[in-house]
């Protein structure tokens, strides 16, 4: 059994450490800066001791962070900024969403002060999934004999674990990219969107539109992103999957046309085909969606 603290129970934080107080022994405290959230409440009636001493409450073998920002934990670990001694030998799980440098920094601030590991993760469902089949957290840092010894076995009923790396920035850029990935989703399902509620008037519905259409072609279509980054990974920029670039530049461009015709915000889309249309600029229209990578960095 270990004791493990939490800093920060927001709606993710109280998901992730009710779901350890109900699936495991070990002993938990929690610490929030307000200490009359509904979820601060809800998680000390669910065993958990909580602790307004910052110092005191991270007392405990494992430290999970999870706060809204990166800022926020500097603020809540202000009256520990001086010391070399607070976090000595703890190990320290911070699942913040942040960015990579902002992972890799936060590294190096918490082993200056003393802590014997850190690990950055993300946790990729939203907290009603938390310690369900569906739920699965990401962990990267240190090496894969480190996580396994010292942080499988506590945070096992929280999700599937998916170690990505000694490399500490690798956890958030694979959290980021799926991020990325689902909103653009929404952003282009919001334009579809529009152009269907023009079509069917005030009083019609869009639904029908999405569960008999679109739903279907974006099931579809997940197996095609693996398509290409393997296309990407093998440097195949000819593969054109049967979809030529030049032919896609055309159905984007109608799209943001209809947007226009029917006064429907495209602009969602507009950067994206700026950018498909300079790689067929430079590479020819046959191409395939895969060679976008190429001209999509600043």
């Amino acid at each position: 059994m270990s004791s493990v603290a939490f800093v920060g129970i927001g709606n993710m934080g109280a998901a992730l450490a009710e779901t350890l107080l109900k699936t495991s022994s070990h002993k938990v405290t929690i610490w929030n800066r307000t200490a009359d959230r509904p979820q601060v409440k809800a998680v000390i009636e669910a065993g958990a001791t909580f602790e307004s001493n910052i110092e005191a409450a991270i007392n405990s073998d494992v430290v999970i962070i999870c706060v809204l920002d990166y800022d926020t934990i500097y603020r809540a670990l202000e009256p520990i900024q001086a010391s070399t001694s607070a976090l000595s030998e703890k190990v320290i799980i911070n699942l913040t969403n942040g960015t990579p440098r902002q992972a890799r920094e936060m590294q190096q601030w918490i082993k200056a002060r003393g802590a014997a590991f850190y690990f950055d993760g993300a946790v990729m469902v939203p907290p009603q999934l938390v310690g369900t089949e569906h739920s699965f957290i990401l962990y990267s840092g240190e090496n894969q004999e480190v996580f396994t010894q010292k942080v499988a076995d506590v945070v096992k009923t929280l999700g599937s674990s998916q170690y990505t790396g000694e490399d500490v920035n690798s956890a958030a850029t694979d959290d980021l990219a799926a991020l990325s990935t689902m909103y653009g989703m929404f952003a282009g399902f919001f334009a579809g969107l529009g152009l269907v509620r023009k079509q069917v008037g005030t009083n019609g519905k869009v639904s029908p539109s999405v569960s008999k259409v679109v739903v279907p072609v974006m099931t579809a279509m997940v197996p095609y992103l693996s398509s290409i980054a393997e296309t990407i990974d093998g440097n195949d920029w000819n593969n054109n999957l049967g979809n030529p670039l030049g032919m896609q530049v055309a159905g984007v461009r109608n799209i943001l046309q209809a947007c226009k015709e029917e006064s429907v915000n495209g602009a969602s889309l507009e950067a994206f085909v700026k950018t498909m249309q300079r790689t067929v600029d430079a590479k020819g229209g046959d191409v395939g969606v895969p060679a976008v990578a190429l001209y999509h960095d600043e």
